[in-house]
């Protein structure tokens, strides 16, 4: 479909405004690839017992949701305003190319008027003799010789312009039926937004009802999350001690920390933390199969429940029953390791990244192997007790310094 120049500019604008989508497909798309996740999520936790975890568990991955359909709903609205703009653009150059054509018409209607008069082939001849000398009379000649041509072009041009009126015309439908689609889902995204809030209010409603064994289910997982921290923070001043042990003893190797007190690398470490350092953002998900984030690294709050608070030192992934653990980079493992709460664990070293993997029922590795991006390393905990709740926890470490995992991480 052609536009004018002045829709090419708006486009441009809108490209800058808005760079991912201008067009209602894309945008759909893009809501897909934003709530297909969490909604399966949603319904996998559907199914499982009404455990005051489990009910918290659904209040992370439905507020996600509510997110997530609130920027599309942004979207929407900023893809509403892209088309009022090519709207305005296009009505303007319709009405500029209507005012042409017809000031195209009235010139060429002129002259036919002026023409008709001299329409007889005697009439011609005769204007033609009746001039003073022969320059004159060539002069004539070539007058309506050039002016019959000037008709054919201005017949011409009222062609092209009745063809890019018409153009313009089938834009400007198009545009409206645009804006009509764009309005129709932004009213039905609003509709499943509304009962979004609504499921959320009822969770909160159910877990207020709760607050006792939620503060006691709270307080367990704490006291379990501050035993795995300590496991990993005992292992990393362990390892790091140990390099620089090395570093002072062998003089053959050479052996260098990035930071105080961090973890001396060979060169051969030195090279794979660099590696690992330049794919932020493209490291695989650490799981074999479908999985989402239910809980978020740092601290979770939650608005109606002020009693519910927790700050999670990686991310939880719910995904199904019989999948693994999966090395999201090659390593060496650290650790190999059982604890309450998370069943077993595996730390991957990287050079001085970490990548943890807790709540295995089954490990494949042990510690010294060598592991490569994308291997199973063991079984994801299957819980018989939450309906078969399958959960990984994933931390990211750099020396003594935890990351968000979700920003290492590819978008799924």
């Amino acid at each position: 479909m052609k536009r004018g120049i002045s829709i090419l500019l708006i486009c441009l604008l809108s490209a800058a405004l808005y760079p991912q989508s201008s067009r209602l497909p894309n945008l759909e798309k893009k809501r897909k690839e934003a709530l297909e996740r969490v909604e399966k999520t949603t319904q996998m936790l559907s199914k499982n017992k009404a455990t005051t975890k489990n009910t918290l568990y659904r209040l992370n991955v439905l507020g996600d949701q509510i997110k997530a359909r609130e920027s599309f709903l942004n979207d929407l609205k900023k893809e509403l305003g892209i088309i009022s703009a090519e709207m305005y653009e296009i009505q303007k150059e319709y009405s500029e190319l209507s005012l042409n054509l017809s000031v195209k018409k009235e010139q060429y209607a002129k002259s036919i008027r002026l023409m008709s008069r001299r329409n007889k082939s005697e009439e011609k001849l005769m204007f033609i003799l009746s001039a003073k000398d022969l320059s004159q009379m060539t002069s004539r000649m070539r007058y309506l010789d050039e002016y019959a041509g000037y008709q054919r072009v201005q017949a011409s041009g009222i062609s092209r312009k009745q063809t890019e009126l018409s153009e313009k015309r089938l834009d400007l439908e198009t545009a409206y039926r645009e804006k009509e689609a764009v309005k129709n889902k932004q009213a039905q995204e609003a509709r499943i937004l509304e009962k979004e809030r609504g499921d959320q209010t009822n969770l909160v409603s159910q877990l207020k009802g709760k607050e006792k064994q939620l503060k006691v289910e709270l307080s367990k997982q704490k006291k379990q999350a501050e035993q795995l921290n300590r496991q990993i923070e005992n292992l990393v001043a362990e390892e790091a001690r140990k390099a620089a042990e090395k570093a002072a003893n062998d003089k053959t190797t050479v052996r260098k920390a990035d930071t105080k007190g961090g973890y001396a690398m060979t060169v051969d470490e030195k090279k794979l933390s660099s590696d690992f350092g330049k794919n932020q953002g493209a490291l695989p998900f650490p799981v074999s199969q479908q999985g989402t984030i239910i809980v978020h690294f740092g601290e979770q709050k939650y608005q109606d429940l002020k009693y519910v608070q927790n700050n999670s030192k990686g991310i939880d992934i719910q995904t199904r029953p019989g999948a693994s653990a999966m090395a999201v980079f090659g390593g060496v493992v650290s650790k190999v390791f059982a604890l309450p709460g998370f069943n077993n664990s595996v730390i991957i070293r990287h050079g001085n990244y970490l990548t943890v993997y807790a709540n295995l029922s089954s490990i494949y590795v042990k510690s010294g192997d060598k592991v490569k991006i994308g291997e199973a390393i063991g079984k994801i905990f299957v819980d018989g007790e939450q309906n078969d709740l399958t959960v990984l926890h994933f931390q990211l470490w750099k020396d003594t310094q935890r990351l968000n995992p979700e920003l290492w991480l590819q978008k799924r």
